[in-house]
């Protein structure tokens, strides 16, 4: 994180903002704290677990060498409402070694947010946590801290990174195989919660959810919170908080369908600025990360997420934000797709435009596109991985193959211009400068597409001979709709083949790309060392009714210093 606390520091810090934390009674006596205060703290022994007090569980986030944020939600009777909770260093509790409280009341949703800064947590050590209220207990949540940025022995880091989990297309049968994988932590690249309900154009309607509005897209606080809440209400998704500290960003659908800035283009007026304010609020309310929410600032300054970790000097995470300031996205000619609903710029299946190549077009902002640049052509940190929310990759159907499928003759069309082929200038421009600096083991972790995708970053796609600058992996969805999915929902209104044929013309229209599986669903496992980096696809039989079964689809080696992807599935499986 890019704000950091010492002990004062942090004590102050959590006076101002009503949360109390002390390590021992000596502390407790030192702030003050009243034996009514402590009398929090006097739970049954025997006390079950409640999840009618706690009905979306416990969960942290945004880990640190010393440091962890800590949330639950509470329902509760009275306006302000004191709730307490303890970190131990074993899952009895039998050594507590900080513990404190928050006041929480309805301006928040009752939701409960401790950030932790401390030097008794300490580094890659695996510590745990409950809360407590009105005698009742939460379920015990367990985390890991990083190692220390000092840290120059690090020889292991093993995480996974997961998305788009739409409630209404399926069940989260890939959450507990994920439960149970021996990992540091979780990065979701956004799409937490889908704003729209019960659409049948892209969503099978398994699950269903009714909106507080009434309406079948997020259009009030109310609904924001009330998705959060419902989402967070699944078991399995609750066991998985439980289990590891997550680091979230967002993409669109926390706030609208590939929404730039405050604009929600599938609704009317596009610019919704109060709109964007309420699925951020929500957002900062639901997420485990200390990130500060500024209310009384405009919607597009009042949170941001970019940010980086740094993990002793073998891995410089660097997570950015490709929404909040980004422009428009292009105006391109000749779209097959015709969506009167979205008449700012169409999106899918276009053809190429003066307007997308202009070199001052940008989806970073250029704010954070200085910073980003910084931190990864800076860090001293053997690899460096950028946690993307929208696939770099350029991603055509040749002219050739679109005149085949379409009948009629058609130029070389661009998949998705949401993504950053909208963007190819400033793509160009960061690429460029990674190749000058002569950054090493340069690697990218994308979301968004609901596909599993491996493949090569160049300056220039359409050039078979230009050296690669890196490598991205892209994860499948847990259960948002892929394409085979959406070939079958006819999401696009345009007839497609079969998506084994898709999958064909893919592939054979960008060579850059390795891999491409657009019809399962899981995660990705990501094991660095200082010898290489290898990523694992892994996928579930199921999402459609409860259960199935996990796989490995793929596993790919990037070995140190070169820019190379190895698959070694073969190997691993004899």
């Amino acid at each position: 994180m890019s704000k950091r606390f010492s002990r004062r520091d942090f004590l102050k810090y959590s006076l101002a903002t009503n949360i109390v934390i002390w390590t021992s009674e000596a502390m407790a006596h030192k702030l003050n704290i009243s034996s009514k205060e402590i009398q929090i703290f006097n739970i049954p022994t025997a006390s079950a677990t409640s999840l009618t007090t706690f009905p979306q569980s416990v969960s942290s986030g945004d880990p640190q060498a010393h440091g962890i944020t800590l949330w639950t939600r509470i329902i509760a009777q009275s306006e302000i409402a004191k709730v307490a909770f303890q970190v131990a260093s074993d899952s009895a509790f039998g050594q507590v070694i900080l513990q404190g409280f928050a006041n929480t009341d309805k301006n928040c949703d009752y939701t409960v947010k401790i950030p932790l800064e401390s030097t008794v947590l300490k580094p890659y050590t695996t510590y745990y946590y409950r809360f407590i209220f009105n005698q009742d207990i939460s379920p015990i949540g367990r985390f890991k801290t990083l190692p220390s940025p000092e840290d120059k022995n690090l020889d292991n880091i093993k995480f996974a990174y997961i998305n788009c989990q739409n409630y209404t297309n399926g069940y989260y049968n890939a959450y507990p195989f994920l439960a149970k994988e021996d990992i540091d932590f979780i990065v979701f690249l956004g799409d937490y919660i889908y704003e729209k309900v019960n659409d049948n154009s892209f969503q099978r309607g398994i699950r269903s959810l009714e909106l507080p509005s009434g309406k079948l897209i997020a259009s009030t606080l109310e609904d924001y919170r009330f998705l959060y809440q419902a989402y967070n209400s699944d078991p399995k998704l609750q066991k998985l908080r439980e289990k590891f500290a997550f680091i979230t960003i967002w993409d669109d659908h926390e706030f609208a369908n590939d929404s730039f800035q405050a604009n929600a283009p599938d609704q009317f007026p596009f610019y919704q600025p109060e709109l964007r304010q309420a699925a951020t609020q929500a957002w900062a309310e639901y997420t485990p990360t200390s990130i500060p929410f500024d209310a009384n600032t405009d919607s597009i300054n009042s949170l941001q997420i970019y940010r980086k970790f740094r993990l002793g000097n073998l891995l410089e995470l660097v997570l950015t934000d490709e929404r909040l300031y980004r422009d428009e996205p292009p105006s391109c000619d000749n779209p097959v797709i015709q969506e009167e609903r979205y008449e700012l710029r169409q999106r899918y299946l276009v053809s190429d435009s003066p307007q997308r190549n202009e070199a001052q077009r940008t989806m970073l902002g250029h704010r954070q596109r200085d910073w980003f640049v910084e931190q990864i052509c800076n860090s001293s940190c053997v690899w460096k991985i950028w946690g993307n929310g929208v696939m770099t990759l350029q991603l055509k159907i040749l002219s050739v193959f679109a005149t085949l499928f379409l009948g009629k003759r058609t130029p070389d069309l661009f998949v998705n211009l949401d993504q950053w082929d909208g963007y190819p200038a400033e793509r160009a421009l960061l690429f460029k400068a990674i190749k000058e600096a002569k950054v090493k083991n340069f690697v990218t972790i994308t979301g968004d597409l609901h596909t599993f995708v491996a493949g090569y970053q160049k300056l220039n796609f359409d050039d078979q001979n230009d050296p690669p600058v890196g490598v991205e992996f892209v994860v499948g969805s847990i259960t948002s709709s892929n394409l085979a999915e959406q070939i079958t929902l006819n999401s696009f209104n345009v007839p497609l083949p079969q998506i084994e044929t898709v999958t064909k013309l893919i592939q054979a229209s960008n060579p850059h790309i390795d891999y491409f599986n657009s019809d399962t669903h899981g995660y990705n496992i990501v094991e660095v060392t200082p010898e290489a980096l290898i990523c694992t696809f892994k996928v579930v039989s199921n999402i459609i009714k409860p259960g199935g079964k996990v796989s490995t689809l793929k596993v790919f080696r990037v070995p140190r210093d070169q820019v190379l992807i190895e698959d070694i599935t073969p190997t691993l499986e004899k």
